[in-house]
């Protein structure tokens, strides 16, 4: 083959298989370096040889270079203020006093096992300075450790790896290129004071241009990607590795601002490019590896590897909390946990190059120790990770407090149900200033907020929400909360409310999707607050109610968790149950054929007697003198008109139990005094049943509700046939 297609085979193949590598790590929970390292290895000219990384020449660096930068500005942006606070003090002991012990420390112990020279060991010990973003990250998402331990692994993973470049950098500037100790010093301050200066700027531009929407948003990721990669390059120009630096501070400033809308969705991006990049790179950078420079490290490698990880660490570790609140189990976990990832592996690679092609021979030390941390500290303290935390008790406690995005009746209705079933805290998040006071003068936890930035809510509330509820008339945010949620909170303790298109749901976005046959959460509340519908809880519920219109499971317990249906009908037994029942009475449903009728102009005894003669066609046991007596009386105590020339004479009767409704049409209109001074042309004659005064109230309501709207009024008024006006009263009340 020539060498164009040697490159391109190279270069495709490190791509397919990088990903793949990803996709067979999640499969068997592994992390992901694992089968990259091994694939790696495979495909390269030590076994099978169809990635030939000499073929790209000069071309490794600089993909080696792009591929640092875009996984550190990520790294950066993940970053935020929040986490900073829960553990500034030990941070930033980890980052001076934490990287000394493992720079000099490993220096010593390379020098005293091994017998390498002063600048070769003090070159590799600077190498695995870092502990890396792109495997701390994995490995906490998969142990969950308590919340002060997670983000001091993160920020230390972060930040640790500028400084462990640049580090790495001046010992090999001074290892290869010689020159005074100062003035490689005064090279470091410029590449420390570049960095910061151009990521600064950069960061602030990037935001700005973002903020005053001079990209277009489907434009954005690729913009980002773009501008950080510039602002990598510009750096690296104006001072040699300066570039990494820069990128890193750009990403903090994006992250830690959190003002920018589409930062979540750039994060997302940036997290899928990321993998890309740390899957083609490391099949690159594993395929350049000679497995003999592994053999000849000897006994004394082992035990070189063994110092790292069983003595460098633990100094390194209680050295910078000496002093500190950090309890003794915490430091002997952060002590275990130093997993190196990508970006010792390409430093010590680009140093390896460099090195050979001077015709050095301690390259091949550089590389096979440097890998080899890499390796042991993936395999062991990755795989026993989540052991040594339940060893040590260092897990985060389960979070089963609940987060409810709406403010409305409907949930804060839930939040109590949700307290009372599983005596955990219950917060509503909402930006409307009226629901949010009705909630504080209901005693409900509440927030004025937006629940799609997690990072910005209480401390008090979001420590223990473990669970979120999104419940917005809104289809779309639900879904978009959901998202926002997914990077704290797993699948199954994500839910939204959506309704049914066709029968199916009609998107595929995160979050269980509950509730699917109710109307919007803003129509349950109107319903409840009218008793249109009720919560229903019984305790020692042995099954649900299923597929019945009038009365759906909201929620059932079972073994102190809490289900939605319909995983609810999987359950063997039920706890507790909460149904939602909707009353099926309704105006539509008391109005018949047989109770309608239009009159001419008749006076208003005339119109209740020929009302009454029409109730009794339906209900003969109606005591006809009494009632008419009571509609009578009624009206001259209390007049019924409403508006919009509607009005709803009524009494109620103890011969009946189910409300009857008569409504009258007039051809011409009555006086009956209204207060918008229209004749009254429409009455609706209410009869309801003595032992239900909440029905006749419900009743009363709706009547209301039609007569507020002159459209629907007019409407009613030009039906043609009785069928299209009971038809016409259904739909005013599904419209409500």
């Amino acid at each position: 083959m020539d060498i164009i297609t040697v490159k391109m085979l190279t270069v495709v193949l490190a791509l397919f298989f990088g990903t793949s590598c990803f996709v067979l790590a999640k499969h068997l929970q592994i992390p992901a370096i694992v089968p990259l390292l091994i694939g790696g290895v495979l495909l390269g000219p030590e076994i099978l040889g169809v990635v030939n990384t000499t073929s790209l020449g000069d071309g490794l660096r600089i993909i080696i270079s792009i591929c640092v930068a875009i996984i550190l500005f990520e790294g950066g942006l993940t970053l935020n203020r929040t986490g900073y606070q829960k553990a500034s003090g030990i941070i930033w002991r980890l980052l001076t006093i934490g990287v000394l012990v493992t720079w000099l420390g490993t220096t010593a112990l390379i020098m005293i096992v091994a017998g390498y020279s002063f600048p070769l060991a003090l070159l590799a010990g600077s190498l695995i300075i870092v502990t890396g973003p792109t495997v701390i990250a994995p490995l906490l998402k998969r142990i969950k450790v308590k919340e002060e331990l997670h983000q001091i692994l993160h920020w230390e993973g972060v930040l640790i790896d500028p400084i462990g470049v640049f580090v790495a950098v001046l010992c090999f500037e001074w290892m290869s290129a010689g020159g005074t100790l100062m003035h490689n010093i005064n090279i470091f301050a410029l590449r420390v004071g570049t960095g910061l200066i151009i990521g600064i700027i950069g960061g602030l531009g990037i935001q700005g241009a973002l903020n005053r929407k001079w990209v277009p948003e489907a434009q954005t990721n690729t913009f980002v990607l773009a501008a950080a990669i510039a602002l990598f390059g510009i750096s690296d120009l104006i001072v040699h590795e300066a570039g990494i630096l820069t990128v890193v501070i750009a990403g903090m400033v994006l992250g830690w601002r959190r003002t920018t809308p589409q930062l979540k969705s750039l994060i997302t991006f940036k997290t899928e490019l990321t993998e890309i990049a740390i899957g083609f790179l490391f099949i690159l950078l594993a395929a350049n590896l000679e497995l003999d420079n592994f053999i000849k490290l000897g006994w004394e490698g082992i035990i070189i590897l063994a110092g790292v990880l069983l003595l460098i660490r633990p100094l390194s570790i209680f050295a910078s909390s000496a002093g500190t609140e950090l309890p003794v189990k915490d430091r002997m976990f952060l002590s275990w946990i130093a997993p190196r990832g990508i970006i010792a592996g390409s430093m010590a690679s680009l140093f390896a190059l460099q090195l050979r092609a001077a015709g050095q021979e301690e390259a091949a030390f550089l590389e096979a120790f440097t890998f080899g941390v890499i390796a042991s500290t993936i395999l062991i303290q990755g795989l026993s990770g989540g052991i040594v935390a339940k060893l040590l008790g260092v897990n985060a406690k389960e979070k089963r407090g609940w987060m409810i995005v709406g403010a409305h009746y409907f949930s804060r209705r839930l939040a109590s149900y949700i307290g009372r079933m599983t005596q955990a805290q219950v917060v509503l998040v909402d930006t409307d200033a009226e629901a949010i006071a009705e909630a504080r003068g209901e005693g409900v936890n509440v927030v004025n907020g937006s629940a799609l930035t997690p990072e910005e809510l209480p401390p008090e509330f979001a420590s223990s929400i473990g669970n979120v509820l999104a419940l917005t008339d809104n289809k779309a945010l639900n879904q978009l909360i959901c998202d926002r949620w997914s990077d704290h909170l797993a699948q199954n303790h994500l839910f939204r409310w959506n309704t049914l298109v066709n029968g199916e749901v009609e998107d595929e976005g995160k979050g269980t999707v509950v509730w699917d046959v109710l109307r919007k959460p803003s129509t349950i509340s109107l319903d409840l607050r009218h008793h249109d519908s009720v919560l229903q809880f019984y305790e020692d519920a042995t099954e649900l109610v299923q597929g019945q219109k009038e009365t759906v499971p909201l929620l059932a317990l079972s073994n102190n968790q809490l289900y939605f249906p319909p995983a609810t009908s999987q359950l063997g037994s039920i706890d507790a149950v909460l149904y939602l029942k909707q009353r099926d009475i309704h105006l539509a449903n008391t109005v018949t054929s047989q109770t309608i009728i239009n009159l001419d102009r008749p006076d208003f005894p005339a119109l209740v007697f020929s009302a009454i003669e029409a109730a009794r066609k339906t209900a003969p046991e109606l005591p006809y003198e009494s009632i008419r007596k009571d509609l009578l009386k009624q009206e001259q105590i209390l007049p019924t008109v409403l508006a919009n020339g509607v009005a709803v004479p009524h009494c109620r009767c103890a011969s009946i139990e189910r409300p009857l409704c008569i409504l009258v049409r007039c051809n011409k209109g009555l006086d009956m005094g209204a207060p918008d001074n229209l004749p009254t042309t429409v009455f609706f004659v209410l009869i309801s049943a003595l032992s239900d005064p909440g029905t006749h109230l419900i009743l009363l309501s709706e009547v209301a509700r039609l007569a507020s709207d002159p459209e629907w009024v007019e409407r009613l008024k030009k039906a043609g046939s009785k069928d299209e006006i009971i038809e016409l009263l259904r739909e005013i009340e599904d419209d409500a």
